[in-house]
């Protein structure tokens, strides 16, 4: 409706300025937006305030003559269009399109919201674990929005690919290598219960020794060469813990229900890097400094990006430059989406700006988010191995649940639902303490409220199919007079149907994936309010009964497609 609306006052101010004979002016960006009281309409514009000073004349006038010009039209969807102080122009929606919404989400069901197809192509890079540490809750942040982005660009109508970048190299696995070596040598490793946790703990073990004893750098460091130049029984050692953690990680990936369409590794971009060296080093901004190569960017205000070290060792520049340009070359895509922290804002500018010294003019796009911690913990580190893990923090909050819902069969969706949801409910620039008590709770913003908003509506449902003559063949309801939903809930109640279409289409672009949560939120509480102020299942009034069924239906398939675009589950029992 917000584009309908845009291009209905583009046509109006055409016809406008051509009747009134205004000066001639460069069409301003229309911006439709929804007011902040339902008493003030269901979409409005300020485009009136905005050409006063274009055209000269006072907003009112000016809003005046473009509500007059839409007024010749024939739009049965508005009920009326009104003017309000200083220049707003108010579009009120009539209750003929709104009971439409709602036959059309029947009809349409979990495709409601969906745009029409789009020749373009999307590849969405999240999750990146390193191998030799513990997936932590700072990674789970990451694949939440990652996930929430591929479902959600994928219901916008455009083709996605799911990638994930492993770090299977670098300083990191040399120093747990060298613990494993140093500390656990002779150690039957196979007999390691739980592996993961083990490599994380060698890990810290190795990097505070190092830090602690300055005599182990150089073992560390000839064990690193030893690794890099193909000593065959550091690169089996290699393989062999490599592949624990990976199966660690497709453990809490199909715990999460994600999946992904490709692998990057950084191994082996490492070596394409390598390989690119001669090329980078025609490219005007980098440079050999003092031993090191680098990218000079500081004629364009992004300082210095060291790419090979003196001792020729290799950093991340050198690995993304040349994964940036496999993504668009190997998989045809339009746009490449990176979900990273927000501490790696510069460095993704300087990875686009040396992309786009070298020629590489693609739509890149680097989604970041602020730091996850559980509430009273202090600030992570792999390094001194105070980390918490995926595992424990999902395992937490499903054994919670079950101690709040002991007689639940859906522990593990609730709980999965209640983190994912707790996490996607803050904009992805906040930082968030994750507290496993407040994301459970039935009253409140948290999934399990979404959820139950969601269970109650399937047991009315279910209860209504159990009404003779009420539903007809198979359960299905019968005739609907859509035209009896005139209640003042029913009627907000579909405004926010309404929005869902809407809302998708702008996260698909601005990537801001928590307004899910808040939409779901709001959806709920209207129709917890609709439910307290109107009976659903009046026996004495079929029709009118049959009528609300088919709106809380409705709302039933709305509120588990938003849901499902940030992953959770909605049950149909609690």
């Amino acid at each position: 409706m917000k584009n309908e609306i845009q291009k209905l006052i583009e046509s109006a101010l055409n016809e406008a300025k051509r009747a009134n004979d205004w000066v001639d002016f460069e069409m301003p960006e229309i911006l439709v937006e929804y007011p902040k009281s339902e008493q003030f309409g269901d979409y409005t514009t300020n485009v009136a305030m905005i050409l006063a000073k274009k055209v000269g004349k006072n907003p009112m006038e000016i809003a005046e003559i473009i509500n007059l010009q839409l007024t010749t039209y024939n739009l049965q969807q508005f009920e009326k269009i009104e003017v309000a102080q200083p220049g707003y122009i108010n579009f009120y929606l009539s209750k003929k399109y709104l009971q439409e919404i709602v036959e059309k989400i029947n009809t349409e069901k979990e495709k409601f919201g969906n745009s029409d197809k789009k020749n373009e192509k999307v590849l969405v890079e999240f999750s990146q674990p390193n191998t030799h540490k513990e997936f932590h809750i700072g990674h789970l942040r990451n694949v939440f929005i990652g996930d929430a982005l591929v479902k959600t660009i994928k219901k916008s109508g455009s083709e996605v690919v799911a990638a994930n970048y492993i770090g299977d190299t670098g300083t990191h696995i040399a120093k747990c290598l060298w613990g494993i070596v140093k500390f656990h040598n002779g150690e039957d490793l196979d007999k390691i219960s739980n592996k993961a946790e083990f490599l994380g703990k060698v890990y810290s073990e190795a990097a505070q020794a190092i830090e602690n004893n300055p005599e182990f750098e150089e073992e560390f460091k000839n064990v690193q060469k030893e690794f890099e130049n193909g000593d065959q029984e550091l690169v089996q050692l290699w393989s062999k813990t490599k592949k624990w953690s990976l199966d660690e990680f497709q453990k809490i990936y199909e715990k999460l229900g994600v999946s992904f369409d490709v692998y990057f590794w950084e191994s082996e971009e490492e070596l394409k890097g390598k390989e690119m060296l001669k090329e980078l080093m025609g490219v005007s901004c980098i440079k050999e400094s003092q031993g090191a190569i680098v990218a000079d960017l500081e004629k364009y205000d992004l300082g210095v990006l060291v790419l090979v070290r003196k001792d020729g060792s290799a950093l991340y520049g050198l690995k993304d430059i040349p994964l940036a340009v496999k993504k668009f070359k190997e998989f045809s895509i339009d746009r490449s989406i990176v979900v990273v922290d927000l501490r790696q804002s510069l460095y993704f500018k300087q990875i686009f700006k040396i992309l786009e010294c070298m020629g590489f003019h693609k739509d890149m796009k680097h989604v970041g988010y602020e730091f996850v911690s559980l509430k009273g913990s202090e600030t992570m580190s792999s390094r001194k191995g105070n980390i918490i893990p995926a595992t424990y923090l999902i395992d937490e909050t499903v054994k919670r649940v079950k101690e709040k819902f002991p007689n639940t069969d859906v522990a593990e969706e609730i709980g999965i639902g209640a983190l994912k949801f707790y996490m996607l409910k803050y904009s992805s620039q906040s930082k968030i303490e994750y507290d496993i008590e407040e994301s459970v709770r039935l009253d409140g913003a948290t999934g399990p409220y979404v959820q139950y908003a969601h269970a109650r509506i399937c047991n009315i449902l279910e209860k209504a199919k159990g009404i003779k003559g009420l539903m007809g063949e198979k359960g299905k309801m019968g005739n609907v007079d859509l035209q009896l939903l005139i209640h003042e809930k029913e009627v907000s109640l579909i405004k926010e149907l309404n929005k869902f279409p809407e809302l998708v289409a702008v996260v698909a672009e601005d990537y801001e994936v928590h307004k899910f949560a808040h939409y779901a939120i709001k959806l709920a509480d209207k129709f917890h309010s609709f439910y307290d102020a109107c009976k659903v299942i009046d026996e004495g009034n079929e029709e009118l009964t049959i009528a609300r069924l088919s709106l809380i239906n409705a709302v039933r398939i709305v509120l588990a497609e938003t849901l499902d675009l940030i992953g959770v589950d909605a049950p149909e029992k609690m």
